[in-house]
């Protein structure tokens, strides 16, 4: 599949960006990256599930999202009323953005979008076109939290709520992220977690298998619709997931320095660790903090040692991390890449490929899982 081998392809460049010594060349790698990005999937068709929404949401406003995403959509429609034209310039605004992210926090940022490619930014930048606005916004907005200068962190995530209300959850990370949690604190919490997850305990998803009589109608539903999309073969334990989620958690808490980057990490671990069992509800939140694990990898390159043992660990999470969230069956269908100058857009067919693919949706949730783990 071609998202594997451009995943492949980063990755073997982003060993170069680590070994190798010409900077200009790869400084002109990594905007060729970028470039190639935002042409690759710029100039994408009807890839994955949600353009099903997003395409009439921005063609003639039959879905409504967020006043903010609305607006965003409307400047760029009365612009050129062009979906293909709308998924260009906002691509290229996301991977402009990216670029000055990696750059600020990364050594090697080309070894970055590698990571972000395969680690859940693909379908982020696919499916999740408010989302990313918003977790954009908020890394743009980490340099408040350490300036503490809370207006500007504030304007910029309120921002990101009128694209997507889950960003919300930022706004006290302007407390939480700079402090300094006790080591065995946070070691005990990860322990803890960690029995929890690989024993497969479903604690929380008991509860929330109750009549919750005493629960508003309208939560009530919503927490029973979101039971009804975790698939009923969903079994956690010592699998590549926990791996991942162990490497990094050695990484921040060993060779992060970064304090807001580090507590970021272990949100992530712990919003998985503690919730995976809720499927969409674990997605809902943790998907605002995966940017800590293209961050924490990509960082931990620069303080171990051993960087060839560290890159073969990533090289291998990353490829198989790829792999395993487009072979779900809904996936397979919904992930055949076409391009605008090579293939005509037929609405009908992926209309009709997108009813298939949803026939899956028992074995499991195709897209919560694509992009929860």
């Amino acid at each position: 599949m071609i998202f594997i081998f451009i995943a492949f392809i980063l990755l073997l460049l982003g060993i170069y960006d680590v070994f190798g010594d010409n900077k200009e060349l790869k400084e002109k790698i990594l905007k060729m990256i970028v470039l190639f990005l935002i042409f690759f999937l710029g100039t994408r068709g009807f890839l994955g599930w949600d353009w099903y929404f997003y395409y009439p949401s921005f063609m003639e406003g039959t879905y409504v999202y967020e006043k903010g995403y609305m607006l965003y959509t409307q400047l760029i429609r009365s612009i050129f009323k062009n979906y293909i034209f709308y998924q260009i310039l906002t691509t290229t605004i996301d991977f402009i953005a990216l670029y000055y992210i990696f750059k600020k926090y990364c050594k090697y940022p080309i070894l970055a979008f590698a990571i972000f490619f395969s680690i859940q930014g693909l379908h982020i930048e696919v499916e999740l076109l408010r989302n990313i606005k918003a977790i954009i916004l908020f890394l743009f907005s980490l340099r408040y939290i350490e300036e503490k200068k809370i207006i500007p962190f504030l304007l910029l995530n309120l921002i990101g709520i009128y694209f997507h209300t889950s960003a919300i959850i930022f706004l006290p990370m302007y407390f939480i992220l700079n402090y300094k949690y006790k080591d065995k604190v946070i070691l005990g919490l990860f322990l803890l977690g960690s029995i929890y997850y690989l024993l497969d305990l479903k604690i929380f998803l008991s509860v929330f298998n109750l009549n919750l009589y005493f629960l508003p109608k309208i939560l009530n539903d919503k927490i029973l619709s979101y039971n009804q999309v975790i698939p009923k073969d969903l079994i956690r334990g010592f699998n590549s997931f926990y791996i991942e989620r162990l490497v990094i958690f050695i990484l921040a808490y060993k060779y992060e320095n970064n304090l807001i980057l580090k507590n970021s990490a272990y949100i992530w671990i712990g919003i998985f660790l503690f919730t995976s069992e809720l499927s969409i509800v674990s997605l809902r939140i943790g998907i605002l903090f995966v940017y800590s694990s293209w961050l924490i990898l990509t960082r931990g390159i620069e303080k171990v040692h051993r960087k060839d043992i560290l890159l073969i660990i990533i090289f291998i999470l990353c490829l198989g991390r790829i792999y395993k969230s487009l072979t779900f069956p809904g996936n397979i269908i919904n992930y055949k890449y076409e391009n605008i100058f090579f293939n005509k857009l037929d609405y009908e067919r992926r209309e009709k490929e997108l009813i298939e693919g949803k026939k899956f949706l028992k074995d499991s949730h195709g897209k919560e899982l694509l992009i929860q783990y």
